[in-house]
């Protein structure tokens, strides 16, 4: 807060501004909750610095409470970056991104892949579409997750974790790779198979959104073609619809509720 603070009272003070006692009042509260927290976040590390380690952890939890009220005071992230249900659809966008506009779509719902429609959980979904929901969203999946995983402990059967009756890869091997053995590329040795010629798309609901894979076969040991669907480059898109007649502070707000790794969108 020391930062908006210095910003506002330079101007003030230039254009001889009268700013009200109860402004002035909320001021110096905001002010020096930013302090408390500010020295919050040097105790953690500097106890476990020297050993203290228990410490850090409650700290930080003291710290999220005075952050809850500068959220309360200041919004930063209700009604900012509005994306509606219609135009999430339009721009292909998924995960909490598309859930958070009110589309309850979730792939592990959809598709029934693995164990997903064995166990309990719910799609959880806000219908505001703003960041504040995007944050919503994700928060309660983390419960939803852990819910997935107490009953996938209870319930995991026994029995092989692999299948080991699949076809081997057996044919006369290809000169230029210099006979090299290409089962034996990882650490556990493995049986490969060929992949039949044909295409075929997968998805999966990863935490950003839909993960996909387009793979093509050419009944050889690699795909011809083997294309991914990257989720936060999809989402991303959307960031310069986002921005428009938005302040230059909401800007990171709104990036950081799509929620992307640059590594997945420098493309």
């Amino acid at each position: 807060m020391f930062t908006e603070a210095i910003t506002v009272n330079g101007p003030e003070q230039l254009g001889n501004i009268q700013v009200p006692k109860r402004a002035s009042y909320i001021r110096a509260i905001m002010l020096e909750l930013s302090r408390i927290a500010s020295h919050l976040l040097w105790l953690g590390p500097f106890m476990a610095d020297i050993g203290a380690q228990t410490p850090f952890f409650y700290i930080f939890r003291e710290r999220e409470l005075i952050y809850d009220l500068f959220e309360a005071a200041t919004e930063r992230v209700e009604g900012v970056g509005i994306i509606g249900a219609e135009e999430a659809l339009n721009w292909g966008l998924s995960g909490p991104m598309l859930r958070a506009s009110g589309i309850q779509w979730d792939l592990r719902k959809v598709d029934r892949y693995e164990c997903y429609d064995e166990v309990d959980w719910e799609v959880q979904w806000q219908k505001e579409g703003d960041s504040l929901a995007r944050y919503l969203v994700r928060i309660s999946e983390m419960t939803e997750s852990i819910k997935i995983i107490q009953q996938a402990l209870e319930g995991i059967p026994g029995g092989p974790y692999e299948n080991l009756e699949i076809r081997r890869f057996d044919r006369i091997k290809d000169p230029e790779w210099n006979d090299f053995e290409y089962r034996f590329i990882s650490k556990k040795p493995s049986p490969t198979f060929e992949l039949s010629k044909q295409e075929l798309y997968v998805r999966v609901e990863a935490p950003k959104g839909e993960l996909g894979i387009f793979l093509i076969g050419d009944q050889s040991v690699f795909p011809w073609r083997w294309k991914i669907r990257p989720p936060g480059f999809i989402n991303l898109q959307i960031l310069p619809q986002l921005v428009k007649r938005m302040k230059l502070a909401d800007i990171m707000t709104i990036l950081g509720s799509i929620d992307i790794i640059m590594g997945e969108v420098d493309r």
